[in-house]
């Protein structure tokens, strides 16, 4: 059986991989969001051109990464937000400290 190699990255560095990922679905959904602040999941898949089913994987994972602010927040009683669809926004300073983690992982930046 194969081993792959693992380099020993700061917890920063692997959650920078994680966000912005060697994933061009990801880096399309990110992109989308960008342009189209309070966006649903049904207008990023139709945006992209991406499977509903993809997007969600990859909403989910990036709200595990807190990338994306939602609204309605998690945080609010589901009583209050029954019916209501969420809609997405990029948090531009986490993902701009991404690409700086990044950015230094690569040696291009400090």
């Amino acid at each position: 059986m194969p081993t792959y190699a693992a380099p020993a990255l700061s917890p920063a560095a692997e959650l920078a991989i994680n966000v912005l990922g060697g994933n061009a679905a990801r880096l399309a959904i990110l992109g989308f969001i960008v342009e189209h602040p309070g966006c649903l999941v049904s207008e990023i898949a139709k945006g992209t051109d991406l499977a509903i089913g993809t997007v969600k994987g990859h909403i989910s994972a990036l709200t595990a990464t807190d990338v994306l602010d939602m609204d309605p927040a998690p945080t609010v009683p589901y009583a209050d937000r029954r019916g209501r669809h969420t809609r997405y926004t990029v948090s531009a300073d986490k993902l701009a400290t991404h690409y700086r983690e990044l950015g230094q992982l690569l040696g291009i930046s400090e």
